[in-house]
């Protein structure tokens, strides 16, 4: 019987750290631009929303040539999973959020965002 409950303990153990995460400093507007992964230059205006119940949305571009990507999100272990909304693709990248810029690691490439206000 103890062997038995051990094993339970560890089952919930596991199922609780692989849970959601919320971190309330994402929820906002970012502002920055995208790099090219190759020359490290930038490439195209960029503005990140992250909401409270689990949407992302990115506005690449400007004016009449902007696109918008619909997006949901969720955070683990200092890592942002997003799934496309179309297309279904799962992207991850590591974060970090210090004062009012968040930095986003993916594929390599580093790119900075400065919180809209």
């Amino acid at each position: 019987m103890k062997q038995i409950l051990v094993i339970l303990g560890c089952f919930l153990a596991m199922s609780c750290n692989s849970q959601k995460q919320e971190d309330p400093k994402l929820i906002g507007k970012w502002n920055g631009s995208l790099k090219d992964s190759e020359t490290g230059g930038s490439v195209e205006k960029i503005i990140l929303e992250f909401t409270k119940d689990g949407k992302f949305i990115q506005y690449l571009g400007e004016g009449k040539m902007q696109n918008t990507i619909e997006s949901t999100y969720e955070i683990q272990d200092d890592k942002i999973i997003t799934v496309e909304n179309e297309t279904k693709e799962k992207a991850e990248g590591s974060y970090s959020v210090k004062n009012d810029t968040l930095t986003i690691t993916y594929e390599g490439v580093e790119n900075k965002y400065v919180k809209l206000k």
